[in-house]
């Protein structure tokens, strides 16, 4: 017996780092099981067109990426809280004919602060429309939408309205490596956003809204006022949204983010938050815009129909949510035991 256990011990001693190691892994992997799916799409793609591995490909991921990614930043926020903002493509609109406006007459900071500022004021009348006109979030923000986009139409005549700044273009679309500078900032954006709702009071507020408005209010947090924040700290992120998309298009008119919004959601709610509010999750929502962008770019490559792209994007889609649903609801009854 004592020398079974001279032999073993060392065993266990030496085998127990290892196995901690990889049941961590294996824990993240299915926690974080969109980041699996998307590392296999890139790399079966890339096998199918090696093309795909290009530089200028993954740029153009990123890129897409981080144009989503940077709204659902300000979109989880509001999810959470049990809210919607669908005025995206109006406030992206607004901000980005505002930078190309006004980038002849002052500097590119300024330029940036402007549209930034923009943003928060349209998201400031959002917030008002839904907490103090009482205006339901998912029909006051379509009105607004459609307000943003008519008053970009009439502000620029319908016309394209063209950004000359070849600094600011080069801002928006230059590169550290091969990671183009609008994705660092989503991932800065996203550390921010991430600390906003998980080590702050607004955080928290935000959290304890989505989960039970009423719970909140009897507990003295500040609903109203952190509903009107949230709304404004949203419209900055479109914003922001809009002017890398004006670097990078060269250009901003009212069209120019049309649909977006259903894409954001989307990234939000495939990334693991609730739209019954309560939960964000800010990874799996950068996570969830990547994935939208790879599968773009690959059915493109592949030579799909734009008609087939609609059904395969709807199917990935709801096959995602259902997946993330059930391993939540599982996940639930095992820690209710």
């Amino acid at each position: 017996m004592t020398t079974t256990s001279a032999i073993t011990e060392p065993e266990a001693t030496r085998t127990a780092p290892t196995s901690s190691v990889t049941s961590t892994i294996l824990s993240f992997l299915s926690h974080q099981y969109l980041v699996v799916v998307v590392a296999v799409a890139f790399i079966v793609v890339g096998l199918i067109k090696p093309s795909f591995f290009g530089a200028g490909n993954v740029q153009n991921i990123l890129f897409e990426t981080a144009f989503v990614g940077i709204a659902a930043c300000g979109m989880v926020l509001l999810i959470t809280a049990g809210l919607l903002d669908l005025s995206v493509a109006g406030v992206i609109a607004v901000s980005a004919i505002a930078v190309g406006m006004v980038l002849p007459y002052t500097n590119i900071g300024l330029a940036i602060l402007l549209a930034v500022v923009i943003g928060a004021i349209l998201g400031l009348l959002n917030g008002l429309l839904v907490t103090y006109v009482k205006i339901a979030p998912f029909i006051a923000t379509l009105g607004t939408l459609y307000l943003f986009l008519g008053a970009s139409f009439i502000w620029t005549g319908g016309n394209v309205v063209t950004v000359t700044s070849s600094n600011f273009r080069a801002l928006t679309t230059d590169s550290i490596g091969f990671l183009p500078y609008p994705f660092l900032t989503l991932i800065v954006l996203a550390l921010l956003t991430y600390s906003l709702l998980y080590r702050t009071s607004f955080g928290r507020t935000l959290r304890a809204m989505g989960s039970n408005q009423r719970a909140a209010e009897l507990a003295g947090m500040r609903v109203n006022q952190s509903k009107v924040v949230v709304f404004m700290v949203a419209g900055a992120c479109f914003a922001l949204a809009g002017v890398f998309m004006a670097g990078r298009l060269s250009s901003a008119e009212a069209n120019m983010a049309t649909g977006i919004e259903m894409g954001v959601i989307a990234a939000v709610v495939v990334g693991g938050t609730s739209l019954r509010g309560g939960r964000g999750t800010v990874f799996g929502t950068v996570i969830g815009a990547m994935l939208f962008a790879v599968l773009s770019k690959s059915l493109n490559m592949l030579g799909v129909s734009s008609y087939w792209q609609y059904i395969v994007t709807g199917a990935v889609l709801v096959i995602a949510v259902a997946v993330g649903a059930r391993r939540r609801s599982a996940a639930e009854v095992r820690g209710a035991g």
